[in-house]
């Protein structure tokens, strides 16, 4: 298996209550192991303002020695696993210095290279805060959506009493999905789901294009598509919960 991918395909979003309202977009991001990040060549920087880079200090990944180590760590003081294997972030890449991660989720590996351990690290916008879910992988590997209590303001749009339900598709080399479901806590069906399917390619040195929808630099979609769907949100009337 490769070091590094590029993942190309789409993000959606359903809103079922309480007003219906959906969209889906292509996208691109990048699935990077983060004990081997000194192959990513000169195609993506480290920690460096550059046409693409890859910010560490976003993530759990120390930006002296960038690795998969302080991934490890976080999730060994959330749960008893072996996860002493590979650490890959499915992640957004800056581009130009500007970039946002709604979502980055890392995978963990135990010796045997075997699924342990997801963390579902979401961020908010304009707050720029952060805050990381650590869920087993045998959770969140069956077709059976699991949950976990919300605790972080995400959607001004979404209330702090909800549920969050998660299922992933491990990345095989080929492909990788994520589901994230919301319920209200009094009910029992979701009334908002998200998705993203990506086909994987090995991330090949000189090879900048993946990371472009059309004309414009990933990061300029994610970002462009949450205030458009925000005011989308707006007009329809939909409540505001303010940041707690």
């Amino acid at each position: 298996m490769s070091a590094h991918f590029a993942g190309r395909g789409t993000v959606w979003h359903q809103r079922h209550a309480p007003k219906a309202h959906g969209f889906d977009y292509r996208t691109a991001m990048a699935l990077l192991d983060l004990d081997q990040l000194d192959q990513l060549g000169r195609v993506m920087k480290i920690n460096q303002r550059a046409l693409l880079s890859f910010r560490s200090t976003r993530h759990l990944c120390d930006d002296v020695t960038p690795s998969g180590q302080a991934a490890r760590d976080h999730a060994s003081n959330h749960l008893d696993h072996d996860v002493s294997g590979r650490v890959l972030l499915l992640t957004n890449p800056h581009i130009l210095g500007i970039g946002f991660n709604p979502l980055s989720v890392y995978f963990l590996h135990d010796q045997n290279q075997q699924p342990s351990v997801c963390i579902f690290e979401v961020s908010n916008t304009p707050w720029e805060e952060i805050y990381r879910y650590v869920v087993s992988a045998s959770c969140v590997l069956g077709n059976t959506p699991f949950e976990f209590q919300k605790t972080f303001h995400v959607s001004p749009f979404n209330p702090m009493e909800q549920v969050y339900q998660a299922k992933v598709s491990w990345p095989d080399g080929d492909h990788v999905r994520v589901y994230l479901g919301l319920r209200n806590s009094d009910e029992k069906a979701p009334m908002f789901e998200s998705g993203v399917s990506l086909t994987l390619a090995p991330f090949v040195d000189q090879s900048r294009r993946p990371f472009f929808i059309g004309p414009w630099p990933q990061p300029f979609v994610v970002l462009g598509g949450i205030y458009r769907e925000a005011f989308a949100l707006w007009r329809k009337g939909l409540k505001y919960y303010p940041h707690p």
